[in-house]
């Protein structure tokens, strides 16, 4: 297998916003994380489901549309140097700018 099948692999697993929380819980002091995305408006008409500004999603419709931003809600992201790794890891991982993702800090639960 070459590195742009990898690379093709690599970029369809993290598609959707479980696989990429189940990645980005395996950096060190991220912990628990979920994941949102946010894309663009599509030609289509909008659905109650479109009007919150972060989604969850896996339709095979987003995947025509473009990712224009993305929350990350984590259990580490209390800590600046982990919201710094999370901010630029995203940023490469999806190619989208990094004030086009939002990291916040998950709330604990008792």
């Amino acid at each position: 297998m070459d590195n742009v099948s990898k690379t093709e692999t690599s970029e369809e697993t993290l598609q959707t916003p479980d696989a990429l929380a189940s990645v980005l819980e395996r950096i060190r002091g991220v912990g628990r994380v979920a994941v949102y995305y946010h894309y663009a408006n599509g030609s289509e008409k909008a659905t109650e489901s479109d009007v919150s500004f972060f989604q969850w999603t896996s339709d095979s419709k987003r995947d025509k549309e473009e990712l224009i931003g993305v929350l990350v809600v984590a259990e580490g992201a209390s800590d600046k140097h982990i919201q710094n790794k999370l901010v630029v890891t995203l940023s490469s991982v999806l190619q989208i700018s990094p004030h086009r993702i939002v990291i916040e800090e998950m709330e604990l639960e008792e």
